[in-house]
């Protein structure tokens, strides 16, 4: 799941994994983007990554500032499908 979430919300960004996902904060990836301007921009890549891999139903994004990384997000929305009963 994580994997593939990740796929979309750097595919979404217009950046690789690994400007995504190397341990700089949220306000980093904002500034490297080219299509991202704003949170609400950051924001949409991960809501829209989750519909893309069918998780927009499973989980809520967490509230988190800029100065989290995107590991931190992805990190919390695993912690959410792990402790979500199963069907």
């Amino acid at each position: 799941m994580t994997a593939d979430l990740r796929a979309h919300i750097a595919r979404r960004l217009e950046l690789t994994e690994d400007e995504v996902f190397d341990g700089r904060p949220l306000s980093a990836v904002l500034v490297a983007s080219p299509v991202a301007i704003n949170s609400i921009d950051l924001l949409d890549a991960f809501a829209g990554a989750l519909a893309d891999v069918g998780l927009d139903d499973d989980v809520e994004l967490p509230t988190m500032t800029l100065d989290h990384t995107a590991g931190d997000v992805v990190a919390a929305l695993a912690g959410q499908l792990e402790s979500a009963p199963s069907s």
